[in-house]
C-alpha cells in the first residue's frame, strides 16, 4: 500500500510546513517540525504525542532533562539511539541498543497511575545509564565536532610541512648554484639529523619542476609590483645559445621593484625560431605579455630599448629597434655599453702591436695545458713540488672577452711581480 503525504502550512512564519505522513494500517505516524529561525523550539510536542500520564508541565519538564527524550503515539522513544541504530560501532563493542527505545515503545503499564509514573521514571533512568546510550551520545556529540574534519586538517598540515622543507631544500640548490643531483642527498641529511621530509618529492626531477614553480612565483610577484606601482621599463635583450646550441634570446629587465632603486633583472630565456628581426620581435613582444605587461601598460611605461651594435638589432631601415620604435613611438633606444667596450678593447688591441706577440704567447700557454691531460697534471705535480700556486689562463683578446681578458692578464701579472721583478728588486 502507498504511502499518502499531506502538507499542511501553518500562519506562523517561523516554522516550515509540517507534513504528516500516513502510513499502512497499523504503523505510528509521524509528526516533525523543521525549524527556520535559530533558537526555535525543536519538536514541539502537542497533547496527542506525549504519554497520558503526564501533563504539558511533565512533558515539558521531563523534555528539559532529558533532551534526548521524545514521543510519538503516546509513547517514548531515543532519539539518540534511533539515529544510531544503523552504525556498526555498537556491534564491534558488543552492545544492543534496545528494540524499543529505537522505535518508540516504551509505554506505561496498565497499573495505577502512580506506579505507572515511576515505572516510566525508572525506565528513562535506566536507560539514561546504559552502556548503550551512552555509547550513542559519545557518537552524536563526535559526530557535532567535526572530527573527520579536523583528522583531514591535521593530515594536511603535517604534508605541507614536509612539502615546505622539500621546497626549501631545492631552493637552496638554485640559490647557492648546486646540481640538482644533490637534492636526495640533502634530503637524507636532513631526515638523519631529525628532520620529517615526506617520502616524495626526492629526486632530481622533482627539484627540477620545484625550482621552476618557485621561479615563475617569484617572477610572478615581482611583475606584479611593477605594474601595480607604475615603474618605468627598460629592456634589454641579447643573444645567445641555449644548452642544445639552438638560437636563443636572454631579455632582462630594469625596473623598481617596490619603490627601490631600478636594479636589472633576468625574465626569460626565449628560442628563437630564426633570427630575422621580425622573428625576434615578435618573440620579445609574447615575452613581455606572457609575463604580465599588457599592450596599454607597455604604451604608457616602457621608456628604452637596448641591444648589441648588430645589423638585426640597431638596423636603421628594418632592425628590431627601428620596429618597435615604430609601434612604441616615445621608446628611447641605446647601444649597449657593455658591447661598446667590447669593441673598443678589440680595436685597441688591433692598433698596440705589442699586444698581438703577447696575445699570441698566452694562447699558446693555453693550448698547451688545456689540450693535453697528461701536460696539465705535470704541471701541477711541478707546482706543488716547489710549493707554488697555479692560476689558470684562458683564451684572451677577443671581442665579448673583456671579462676573461682581465682575469688571464691580472694572472700574469701576478706571476710576472711574483716570480720575476720582485726577486731581482724591481720595482712594480
Amino acid at each position: 500500500m502507498k504511502r499518502k503525504q499531506t502538507t499542511i502550512f501553518q500562519c506562523f512564519p517561523k516554522f516550515s510546513p509540517i507534513t504528516t505522513t500516513e502510513e499502512e494500517p497499523g504503523q505510528a505516524n509521524v509528526l516533525k517540525v523543521t525549524e527556520n529561525e535559530p533558537g526555535a523550539t525543536a519538536n514541539l510536542p502537542d497533547e496527542s504525542s506525549w504519554p497520558a500520564l503526564w501533563t504539558e508541565s511533565q512533558a515539558m519538564e521531563f523534555k528539559n532533562r532529558h533532551p534526548w527524550l521524545e514521543w510519538r503515539d503516546r509513547k517514548l522513544g531515543c532519539a539518540l539511539c534511533s539515529a544510531t541504530k544503523s552504525t556498526g560501532v555498537l556491534r564491534e563493542q558488543r552492545v544492543s541498543m534496545s528494540e524499543e527505545w529505537v522505535h518508540f515503545k516504551i509505554q506505561s503499564s496498565d497499573s495505577s497511575r502512580s506506579t505507572s509514573l515511576a515505572s516510566l521514571r525508572n525506565k528513562i533512568r535506566r536507560h539514561e545509564t546504559s552502556r548503550a546510550h551512552k555509547i550513542a551520545q559519545e557518537l552524536t556529540e563526535k559526530g557535532g565536532q567535526d572530527l573527520l574534519g579536523k583528522l583531514v586538517r591535521a593530515v594536511s598540515e603535517t604534508v605541507f610541512a614536509e612539502i615546505d622543507s622539500v621546497f626549501r631544500t631545492a631552493y637552496y640548490l638554485a640559490k647557492m648554484n648546486r646540481p640538482f643531483t644533490d637534492h636526495d642527498s640533502l634530503i637524507e641529511l636532513q631526515e638523519k639529523n631529525g628532520a620529517n621530509m615526506g617520502t616524495s618529492l626526492h629526486s632530481r626531477y622533482s627539484s627540477t619542476k620545484i625550482v621552476e614553480h618557485i621561479a615563475k612565483e617569484m617572477q610572478k610577484k615581482i611583475v606584479h609590483s611593477i605594474v601595480t606601482s607604475s615603474s618605468k621599463l627598460s629592456v634589454l635583450i641579447d643573444e645567445a645559445k641555449s644548452i642544445s646550441h639552438k638560437s636563443a634570446m636572454i631579455v632582462n629587465l630594469k625596473a623598481s621593484v617596490d619603490g627601490a632603486t631600478p636594479e636589472f633583472l633576468f625574465l626569460e630565456l626565449v628560442e628563437l625560431e630564426s633570427q630575422r628581426a621580425k622573428d625576434i620581435e615578435e618573440a620579445l613582444l609574447n615575452c613581455l605579455d606572457t609575463a604580465g605587461f599588457t599592450e596599454e601598460w607597455l604604451q604608457n611605461n616602457w621608456v628604452s630599448f637596448v641591444s648589441d651594435g648588430a645589423s638585426v638589432m640597431l638596423g636603421k631601415n628594418s632592425g628590431v629597434a627601428t620596429r618597435v620604435t615604430a609601434r612604441y613611438p616615445n621608446l628611447f633606444t641605446w647601444h649597449c655599453m657593455n658591447h661598446r667596450l667590447e669593441l673598443a678593447v678589440s680595436d685597441a688591441v688591433d692598433k698596440v702591436q705589442a699586444v698581438n706577440h703577447f696575445k699570441v704567447f698566452l694562447e699558446k700557454i693555453h693550448n698547451l695545458y688545456s689540450q693535453s691531460n697528461k701536460d696539465s697534471r705535470e704541471l701541477l705535480e711541478a707546482a706543488q713540488e716547489v710549493g707554488s700556486q697555479v692560476l689558470k689562463i684562458g683564451r684572451v683578446l677577443s671581442t665579448r672577452r673583456v671579462a676573461s681578458s682581465f682575469r688571464s692578464v691580472k694572472a700574469v701579472w701576478t706571476l710576472l711581480c711574483s716570480n720575476i721583478l720582485l726577486p731581482i728588486g724591481g720595482a712594480v
